[in-house]
């Protein structure tokens, strides 16, 4: 009797010790399980993060009209533009744009005055500005801004004849100008939407010409938000598969 029974107290205890093993495993492996998922929190955080500072990079494409003083037409202008500035608190953009007419643009465009004399203009545009852009309203799927500019602009103007062939007028200089508008951007998905412009341009101080430079603009397109895009790229793709991988391995064992 006295071997039996110390055979069953024995296994008695090895029973009670593999429970307590596995409960103190069980309880190390959550404990670990529960420090990742705390460390994938505190990472969405910081990639989700408010940022009271961070660069700006916008593709600005523009259509608009100059007046020739000839009296022939409005002739259509498109510009292209690379703005570069820095978004502070999420309200307030600041930087510098930098613009140049269309190649299209820059071809010769046939005028008819009043008296049937065909003529032909061809123009060139170079313009930098400084920029301003408020935010109004900044919702999930909708924003309104202000945009406002002061810039200078250079221009080539040449006018030929109707064979292209004897040049009737020619003209370049340097003027100052200014603009403001409104920017509404529809926001359907996360870094993804639409975006609309438009606005007038007014010329601060000109010199002798033949152009009339005052006159609206307008632009649409395709509006990408990068920063989210990296966001859920680093979020979705790279950080919390990881951890994926690391608790099904953790399980696993």
């Amino acid at each position: 009797m006295t071997g039996r029974f110390r055979l069953i107290i024995t296994a008695i205890a090895c029973v009670l010790w593999s429970l307590c093993f596995a409960q103190s495993t069980h309880g190390d492996r959550q404990a670990t399980i529960d420090s990742l998922r705390n460390k994938l929190s505190a990472d969405s955080i910081h990639i989700f993060r408010f940022q009271n500072v961070r660069p700006f990079v916008g593709i600005d494409q523009r259509n608009s009209w100059i007046k020739n003083e000839h009296g022939a037409k409005n002739t259509p202008i498109n510009v292209n533009g690379l703005q570069l500035g820095t978004i502070l608190k999420e309200k307030h953009t600041v930087g510098i744009g930098l613009y140049s007419i269309s190649n299209t643009a820059k071809q010769p465009v046939r005028l008819q005055d009043k008296n049937q004399v065909v003529t032909y203009q061809q123009l060139d545009i170079k313009y930098m500005t400084l920029f301003y852009q408020y935010a109004i309203v900044d919702r999930r799927y909708f924003e309104l801004d202000l945009p406002l500019e002061v810039g200078l602009r250079s221009y080539k103007y040449y006018l030929t004849d109707a064979n292209k062939q004897v040049q009737l007028h020619r003209e370049q200089g340097t003027v100052k100008l200014t603009g403001g508008g409104v920017n509404i951007i529809i926001k359907p998905f996360r870094w993804i939407g639409v975006s609309g412009m438009a606005g007038l341009r007014f010329v601060l101080v000109n010199q002798h010409t033949n152009l009339n430079f005052n006159g609206a603009y307008y632009s649409y397109g395709v509006w990408l938000d990068i920063r989210q895009i990296i966001r859920d790229t680093r979020y979705y793709l790279i950080k919390k598969p990881r951890y994926k991988k690391q608790i099904k391995q953790l399980l696993l064992q």
